[in-house]
């Protein structure tokens, strides 16, 4: 069965942005415009496999 994780008020402050997430989902790693420039910055942090999603602007009940 799978978990659902409410990733509202980690994603709260990035509207219409690309963002990429830890492997974990526990935070933000990188997040703007260019989904290219969010996975560079994901991989110099040191997160090999980031979660490259786009947030909506009202996300609501989007599942990811």
């Amino acid at each position: 069965m799978h978990k659902y994780k409410d990733l509202s008020k980690l994603l709260e402050n990035h509207s219409e942005e690309w963002v990429a997430l830890s492997a974990d989902e526990s935070r933000v790693v990188s997040s703007g415009q260019k989904v290219g420039e969010i996975i560079e910055k994901a991989h110099k942090s040191g997160e090999k496999n980031p979660i490259i999603t786009r947030v909506p602007k009202n996300y609501g009940n989007y599942v990811l």
